[in-house]
This record gives structure tokens, sequence and C-alpha cells, in this order.
């Protein structure tokens, strides 16, 4: 998990007195129903158990004041000359800082555990005394002015250990502030694509890529659910409704594991000509055929679009190297709406 707190003088002054982050690690028992309730999915709501302070710094101020003012009693029932006699006689019995010593107060965690979810590990982690978070080894940026990618102080990653697949639900506490957030625990990811009206959803395994059957899987715009389904014997689902501008993908597999993926759909982006490409296969060996088809749509309207009215395009196939296929394959063509274009004869 990474936190981010405030670094530098006001860490000094005013969060490094509590020693760390407190953290608290929840298992969410109903994942789907948990996530419908969210609007936001970066930023999770869920309402604290306040505390405050607590009575102990309270009386611990008491109990320095009422002793301080004991003794000022004292001095004034006796004379200067009988106290000096008394202390050179038993020194331990000296005021010395004792009355103007500021009271020593305990920084206690001011919320308590969520009841609604079962707590599965809380720890104090010392924030800055860990190293912060840095870029990889080899990462830079040429002409990044603002410097953004260096370590600051108090932007750190903390270990939560392996946990079982599901959704969890991470609260960090430092005094009165307080931030939460979730972590997804899953085997699964979900490769989506979204159109005006139609959302496709394809889950596979994160190491084998396998398919991923029988995952249930919920399209929803932060507001309520617009269509939900489950994947088929190749781990794919056809979901039709109309796209808003930003959704969200909530699913949870066979296993229990948890994933999300957003989308973006933004109308304003499609009033352009586009060009889309399709090949025969998703995948090629050496000296196999490619074929090549590519469609050109000018679009008037998120509804509406005709054949794209651009003069001459070429077209080029290159390598992962890239290095072009071969000189004579690169030609000239219109981009027709349906026009079907033979590309690199043999792949090298």
């Amino acid at each position: 998990m990474r936190l981010e707190a405030p670094g530098r003088d006001y860490r000094r002054y005013q969060m490094e007195e509590y020693g760390g982050v407190d953290v608290r690690l929840y298992r969410i028992p109903d994942p789907m129903a948990f996530l419908r309730q969210q609007k936001n999915l970066h930023r999770i709501v869920v309402q604290p158990q306040y505390l405050g302070d607590g009575l102990n710094n309270t009386l611990t101020w008491l109990w320095d004041n009422w002793y301080g003012k004991s003794r000022r009693v004292m001095q004034r029932t006796f004379s200067s000359q009988s106290r000096q006699n008394v202390t050179q006689a038993l020194p331990e019995l000296q005021l010395g800082n004792a009355i103007i010593k500021p009271s020593r107060y305990v920084q206690n965690n001011q919320f308590s555990p969520l009841k609604k979810y079962p707590l599965v590990k809380q720890f104090r982690y010392p924030l800055w005394q860990a190293k912060p978070f840095e870029p990889q080894q080899g990462v830079k940026l040429e002409g990044a002015s603002s410097n953004f990618i260096s370590p600051q102080p108090g932007n750190i990653y903390i270990p939560l250990g392996q946990q079982e697949p599901g959704l969890y639900l991470v609260e960090a506490m430092v005094g009165g502030y307080r931030a939460t957030t979730v972590v997804f625990v899953s085997d699964t990811v979900a490769l989506s694509k979204v159109s005006g009206k139609e959302l496709l959803v394809w889950t596979a395994g994160k190491k084998q890529g396998e398919a991923k059957p029988g995952s249930e899987i919920l399209w929803t715009d932060g507001l309520g659910v617009m269509t939900r389904g489950v994947t088929d014997d190749s781990g794919t689902l056809q979901l039709q409704h109309i796209s808003p501008e930003r959704s969200y993908i909530l699913g949870k597999d066979a296993e229990g594991g948890v994933f999300v993926s957003e989308n973006f759909f933004y109308e304003s982006e499609i009033y352009n000509t586009r060009l889309y490409i399709f090949t025969d296969r998703p995948l090629y060996r050496a000296g196999d055929r490619v074929d090549v088809k590519v469609i050109g749509r000018e679009f008037h309207d998120p509804l509406h679009s005709s054949p794209s009215s651009a003069p001459r395009r070429s077209f080029r196939c290159w390598t992962p190297t890239a290095v072009c296929c071969k000189p004579s394959m690169s030609r000239w063509m219109r981009a027709m709406a349906g026009r079907e274009v033979s590309a690199c004869q043999k792949m090298p």
C-alpha cells in the first residue's frame, strides 16, 4: 500500500510526535455490495468510529496542575529559611522543575476499529523513519522541470503481507487525520473494450493467461449497476448499455478474488475521422501470410458515420524491431468503408 503524508517542517512540528501511522486492515465479507455503494472508487467513503483523545491526557494535565498548586500552597505555609533547612537535610524534597515542567501526553489512536468489518491485522508503521518511495533505476524524464519523480519524505510503501483472494479495506490514521483505500487481491484481470452502446470483457489469469469462466461482472457508473452478467467458457462477456463517460467493471472470480477495471468513453472524441485496422489472426508464426483489413469512417455524431472522404493514405507494415517488412508492400490506398487491403505476404 502506498501512503503519502506531509513532510519537512510540518512533519517535524505537527505530526512526528505521533511516532508513526496506525494501519488497520479489514476484510470485506460482501465485496460486490460494498463496491456498489461507492460513487467513486478513487475516494472510498466509510464512516469512521471517532473516539477523540479520551480522558487520559486530560487527567494527566489535571494531576500535574493540582500537584503544582499544592506545592505552591506548601511554599506559602513555611518560611523560606525553613524550606532551605529542610532541603539541605533532605535534598530529594527539592522542587526542581516539577512545577514548570509541561505535562507529558500520550498520543492515542482517536479512532476505534470498525465493527462492521472483520479486522485482519493492525500495526503502527514508522512513517518518517521509513525510506521514501523512489522511482526505478534508470527512470529519467527529459525536460521535467518540476522534478516530480524525486523522493519525498513521507511518501512510502507499507507492506500488508500476503492475503487470500478478496477485497480488503485499509484504514490509516495519524492523530485526527484519517485516510481509507481498498486493496483488490485476485489472480484474475479483466480486459475491456467499450463503445457507445456495448462493453466487451475478457477475464484471464495473471500468471498463465488462461481464460477465467464463471466470473461475476457488474458494469456500474458509480450511481448504480447498469447491467451485469457472468463470463462464458472462453472468459468473455458482452454487455449492452449506453456508455457513460466514466464507468467501472467490478468482478469476482470463482476463487473469491475481486478485481476492477475503469473505462472512459467521451463522445467529444468521436467527431473525427478514424481508421480501424484488423488482421485475420491475433498471432502469427514466421512465414505466415497476414491479411489486413482497413476501414475508414468519418463520424458526424455519436450514432451516425459515413465512409472517410480523405483522398489517399499510406500503409506500411513494420516488424517489432522497427524494420519495414518489404518496401514493395507499402502501397497507397483509399480509406473507404469495408475496403480490404492486402499487406505483408509473409512474416519475417
